[in-house]
């Protein structure tokens, strides 16, 4: 038997010279083909190469006929072709990857596609194929591969969430940032549609139409998703269609990102426009526009609008006695009652400071708006408990009706404002409607306030002075200075009607100056002339102790007029010794050492404490008039005056008896060992001169 090797190679089939069109049609074919062209015969040996087959292993057509497909591949491929080559009998096609190897020993990667072809009788003859080089598509593969570990690169370290879905809106591919942003990773989001993530279903049609609307393509979307846990993440989208090579829609991709805190602070600042951020009630904008749309609605219906000037008495007392903190928290708390004396279609703005308005709509009369006045009344009367202290305050409040006192915000808060003024006036804790006799008063307080302004410029002011007698010696022993305004408008100008106006707008502050001042010069000029023993007593009020600065005025006064100290006494109210006790108790400190005498005004008409009679170092007590004015007929009257003579007596404080009109009261308040008196039965206030008068 003939050794394989050493056999004849046969011809290719089809390729003799026999002058068949087809085989010359074929040769044609196979040497201008692309790929690489083989035949190999039983024993496995190339009986026939085309020239890609050569160009590609960089042999000559010779050097390859008669050598097996082993000899061109590279040794690790052996195994998988020997096992192919042993398939010829079995299989007739057959198709596998394979390591090539060049002439020059280099390797390539390649793709075989071979066919077992039979002789004559059906004998197995060899197989012939093709050969492609796949260096191209491998590197391609590589590439592709290098460019999607490069795209999951970037995708694992942005910030911003990548997504792509399919026609159907199915997710197919999210980045890793999706889980801190929706609590998903991408795996368990693969597949779910991105409809599942929206807050509100209708937000996702919202987004496709807009997406169509743009022609295939957004950006700066917003829209609300929800979290895994369920809370709200807005985010902001870019997007845009997947499309094929024919242009048909196949998808979806685009960015999103989180802005869930900018849409935070957005809203935040947006609040802040238009609520007070103490309060977080309404401010004075949103109010204005509320009642402006309430105003609007009462048009249309025929139906009234109230505008409520809720003011709190007596909260500057509470600053300044226990501090900011628990003012803020008085105002927190009175607004939240406030809120709880009305309807939820009504109204709450904090106006500023300790001030509040109410805007109360669709109202058909004015009966609900008393009853939500008393409410409030009522409400605030509740002592607050604030940091361990009890603090009981009240409120003063102002009405103004739409259309009847005005049709717009300004001209309401104008009213509502004089109402409740009004209110304060009547003693506070109450409430005023407003009536046009209101607006009139206001316009001559506004006057009264420039007049008063002008008179101090131009010297309009005077000082009366009321004969304090002593009864031990029925002699004059001091005077009270009493400021006059003689008006060349109006003539000489009641106190009660200027100093409530002066100690509003502030003037009280350079018109005490002043009375201080001419006090002072005029308490020298009696003890120049030889009534030294004659004191002089000056009212403060408790805006001086506020706004001014007391003893420097004491000083100044005592400094430039060159009175004695210890002649000049200040009378000071009970409010003022309550107000701010801290700051006042400096103040008194400071004028007790200067050597002038204090006095407590109006003794028994506010908090009368036998603490601060101690705490503040007091010389005298001035019994109010209210109690001295019927002694001895009234009997209430003559009880509490003795019981204030005996407890001052007790303190070794003096005591001076106010508006003593008759005889028997003086004859009675003997009686009780009573100090002083003063009252219109023993001289009324009268000018400098007509007082030298009564010394001499």
């Amino acid at each position: 038997m003939t050794h394989p090797e050493r056999e004849p190679i046969a011809a290719a089939p089809e390729f003799d010279e026999a002058g068949h069109g087809s085989g010359q049609f074929f040769r044609f074919v196979v040497d201008n083909a692309i790929d690489g062209f083989f035949v190999i015969d039983k024993l496995r040996r190339f009986i026939e190469v085309n020239e890609a087959l050569c160009r590609m292993f960089g042999y000559a057509r010779d050097e390859m006929l008669g050598k097996t497909p082993l000899d061109f591949v590279a040794e690790e491929s052996h195994v998988e072709l020997i096992a192919q080559i042993q398939r010829i009998d079995s299989t007739e096609h057959r198709r596998y990857r394979l390591l090539g190897q060049r002439k020059n020993g280099s390797t390539f990667p390649i793709f075989l596609n071979n066919t077992t072809f039979h002789g004559p009788g059906g004998a197995v003859a060899g197989s012939f194929g093709f050969v492609t080089d796949l260096t191209s598509l491998v590197e391609a593969e590589q590439a592709v591969v290098a460019s999607e570990r490069e795209l999951q690169g970037i995708l694992d370290n942005m910030q911003d969430t990548y997504y792509r879905t399919d026609v159907d809106g199915r997710i197919v591919r999210l980045s890793p940032s999706a889980e801190k942003l929706l609590g998903y990773a991408p795996e368990q989001a693969i597949g779910k549609s991105l409809a599942d993530f929206y807050f509100d279903p209708r937000d996702r049609e919202s987004f496709l139409k807009t997406l169509a609307a743009s022609g295939g393509s957004i950006s700066g979307y917003e829209s609300c998703l929800r979290h895994r846990d369920g809370h709200e993440v807005w985010v902001l989208t870019n997007a845009h269609y997947l499309r094929d090579g024919e242009g048909r829609v196949i998808g979806i991709e685009g960015t999103t990102r989180d802005i869930t805190e900018r849409r935070r602070s957005e809203a935040r600042i947006e609040f802040l426009a238009h609520h007070d951020p103490l309060t977080e009630l309404p401010n004075r904008l949103l109010l204005r526009d509320r009642l402006e749309r309430a105003i609007a609605q009462g048009e249309r219906t025929d139906t009234r609008v109230a505008l409520l000037f809720v003011d709190l008495d007596r909260f500057k007392t509470v600053n300044d006695s226990l501090g900011h903190p628990v003012g803020d928290r008085l105002l927190r708390e009175a607004a939240q009652r406030l809120c709880e004396c009305v309807r939820e279609m009504d109204t709450v703005g904090r106006h500023g400071g300790d001030e509040f308005l109410i805007v109360l709509t669709e109202l058909r009369d004015n009966d609900a708006v008393t009853r939500v006045a008393e409410y409030v009344l009522a409400a605030m009367s509740v002592p607050f408990s604030l940091d361990g202290h009890d603090v009981a305050i009240s409120c003063s409040v102002g009405v103004a009706i739409f259309p009847a006192d005005g049709r717009n915000f300004d001209e309401l808060l104008k009213k509502s404002d004089i109402a409740m003024y009004h209110a304060k006036e009547a003693g506070r804790n109450a409430f005023r409607y407003y009536t046009e006799r209101m607006n009139i008063d206001a316009l001559e307080r506004l006057d009264l306030q420039n007049r008063l302004r002008r008179g101090l410029e131009q010297g309009e002011f005077v000082l009366h002075y009321q004969p304090v007698v002593e009864l031990a010696t029925n002699r004059i022993v001091g005077a009270e200075a009493l400021v006059r305004w003689n008006s060349p408008d109006g003539g000489l100008v009641a106190p009660g009607r200027f100093i409530p106006v002066a100690e509003e707008c502030g003037l009280i502050v350079p018109l005490g100056d002043w009375v201080l001042g001419e006090a002072c010069r005029q308490l020298r000029r009696w003890h120049d002339a030889g009534h030294a023993r004659l004191y002089m007593a000056v009212n403060l009020s408790a805006i001086q102790f506020r706004r001014g600065s007391v003893e420097e005025s004491v000083i100044r006064a005592l400094r430039d007029s060159g009175a004695d100290p210890g002649s000049l006494e200040l009378e000071l109210t009970e409010s003022i010794l309550l107000q701010g006790a801290e700051h006042v108790l400096a103040s008194v400190r400071q004028l007790k050492g200067l050597g002038v005498r204090l006095s407590i005004d109006d003794f028994g008409t506010g908090y009368s404490s036998l603490a601060y009679l101690k705490r503040f170092a007091v010389d005298k007590l001035k019994i109010d008039q209210s109690f001295v004015r019927d002694l001895p007929a009234d009997a209430d009257n003559a009880a509490i005056v003795r019981a204030v003579i005996q407890m001052a007596t007790s303190l070794n404080l003096r005591v001076v008896a106010e508006g003593v009109e008759s005889e028997q009261a003086v004859q009675h308040l003997r009686e009780l060992q009573c100090d002083y008196v003063q009252g219109y039965h023993l001289g009324r206030p009268v000018p400098a001169d007509e007082f030298r008068a009564l010394i001499a």
